[in-house]
C-alpha cells in the first residue's frame, strides 16, 4: 500500500474512535514506534561465528567457521561497499548470505573495509584494489587451498571487477557481481547529481578527510524521498499492529541502513571522478598504480546478478559488464526488487540466494 494511503487509514482510524479511546490509542501506537526504532541500534546482527585472519589498517578479512569440512572446492571471497558495515551479508540468523553459503559447503572469506577516520583520508580506490585485495585474497586462497570465487557488491563489485581485470586466473576462478555499477555514461539520479561541473567534489573532499555517511545516504533517500523517510515510519506503523509482524527483523535491517560509515576522501574523489564522471573503466583509460585495467582481461565465469528495481544502481550501469568482458562463461540474473532487498529481503532466501547457489556448485 502507498504511503500516502497508510497515513490516511491510520487518521480514519483515529477518528472513528471516541476522544478518550483515541487519545490511548495513539499514544500507544506512537510509544510502539519509538520504541522499535529506538531499540534498532542495538539490534544483534553479524552473529555468525568468525576470525580475523588477515588485517591491513581498518581493514579485516573474516574466516566464517564452519561445523563440518567444506565439501565445495572453491572458496567465496566476498568484497563489501566502502560506505556500509559488512554485516548485511550476515544480518542475522535466517536472514544471513554467509550462513546459507556455509550451508552448501564453501569456505566463506568476507573483506570489511572498516570504519575510516581522519587519518585515512589519502587512501584511494588505487590503493585499495592494488596493494589491500591481492593481500586478503592470498591469504584466503592460502587458507582454502585453492583459487577463489571472487563475489562484489555495489562498490565492492567495482572493485571487485578492476582487482580481477588485473589478476590471473591461478587466484580469480569466478567473478560474481551484485548490482555493481561498471558504465557510468546513463547513471540515473546519481550521475546527473554528481556531474563535472555540477558536483562540488574538491570543496567537499578538501573540507572532509573523510567524506561523512550521511552524503551518500541523503542522495539515496533523494532517490525515493517520501517511502525512505516518512514513509518507513507510516508503514512500521501499521505493521506493528500485525502480531505476525517480524519486528527483530526490521530492526536489524534499519540498524544497517542508518548506520553507514565514512569514505576516504582520496577514494570518494577517484570514485566520483574517475567512474561516475569519465568513465574511464569502460573507456578503457582506468589505470591503477601505472597498470592498464582491461575488462577484457576478465576470462573466468561471469555471474552478473541484477535488480529490476535499482535506482542506486539502475540497469544501464549494471548491464553493460557482459558486453566488455573476455569471458565465454557469463550470464545475467535478474532478480525482482531493490538494491538491497534482493541480497537480504524476505524472498532473498528463496529467490538470489539459490540460483547463486546453483551458480557456485555448477562452477565449483
Amino acid at each position: 500500500m502507498a504511503e500516502g494511503a497508510l497515513v490516511q487509514k491510520f487518521l480514519a482510524k483515529v477518528r472513528s474512535l471516541s476522544p478518550v479511546d483515541a487519545m490511548f490509542a495513539a499514544n500507544q501506537q506512537a510509544i510502539d514506534l519509538v520504541r522499535t526504532v529506538l531499540l534498532a541500534k542495538d539490534a544483534p546482527v553479524g552473529q555468525s561465528p568468525k576470525r580475523v585472519v588477515w588485517h591491513k589498517n581498518k581493514a579485516q578479512l573474516y574466516h566464517y567457521s564452519r561445523t563440518t569440512e567444506a565439501t565445495r572446492k572453491t572458496a567465496v571471497f566476498c568484497i563489501m561497499p566502502l560506505i556500509n558495515r559488512a554485516f548485511i551479508f550476515d544480518l542475522r540468523p535466517g536472514q544471513s548470505f554467509v550462513e546459507y553459503l556455509l550451508s552448501q559447503g564453501h569456505e566463506v572469506f568476507l573483506l570489511d573495509w572498516g570504519e575510516a577516520g581522519d587519518e585515512d583520508q589519502d587512501i584511494d580506490l588505487t590503493t585499495l584494489i592494488t596493494k589491500y585485495l591481492p593481500r586478503a585474497a592470498r591469504k584466503a586462497a592460502q587458507l582454502s587451498g585453492g583459487p577463489l570465487t571472487i563475489l562484489g557488491y555495489c562498490i565492492g563489485g567495482a572493485l571487485a571487477t578492476c582487482f580481477t581485470a588485473l589478476q590471473s586466473d591461478t587466484l580469480c576462478k569466478n567473478l560474481i557481481l551484485f548490482t555493481t555499477p561498471i558504465d557510468f555514461a546513463d547513471a540515473g539520479q546519481f550521475g546527473t547529481w554528481t556531474a563535472e561541473g555540477v558536483f562540488p567534489l574538491e570543496l567537499l573532499t578538501e573540507t572532509f578527510p573523510a567524506v561523512p555517511s550521511t552524503f551518500p545516504d541523503v542522495g539515496s533517500k533523494m532517490l525515493a524521498i517520501l517511502p525512505s523517510t516518512i514513509g518507513q515510519y507510516a508503514k512500521l506503523e501499521e505493521k506493528l499492529r500485525d502480531p505476525k509482524f517480524d519486528v527483530a527483523g526490521w530492526q536489524a535491517m534499519y540498524r544497517w541502513v542508518s548506520d553507514g560509515v565514512p569514505f576516504p576522501a582520496a577514494a570518494y574523489r577517484q570514485w566520483i571522478s574517475e567512474f561516475y564522471q569519465q568513465n574511464k573503466l569502460v573507456k578503457n583509460t582506468l589505470e591503477l598504480d601505472g597498470k592498464p585495467v582491461r575488462l577484457a582481461n576478465i576470462v573466468c565465469p561471469l555471474l552478473n546478478v541484477v535488480a529490476t528495481s535499482d535506482a542506486i544502481a539502475p540497469r544501464p550501469t549494471t548491464a553493460a559488464i557482459l558486453k566488455y568482458v573476455g569471458s565465454t562463461d557469463k550470464s545475467e540474473l535478474v532478480v525482482k526488487g531493490g538494491h538491497v532487498g534482493i541480497v537480504t529481503g524476505k524472498a532473498a532466501s528463496t529467490d538470489l540466494w539459490p540460483k547463486v547457489g546453483q551458480w557456485l556448485a555448477a562452477h565449483d
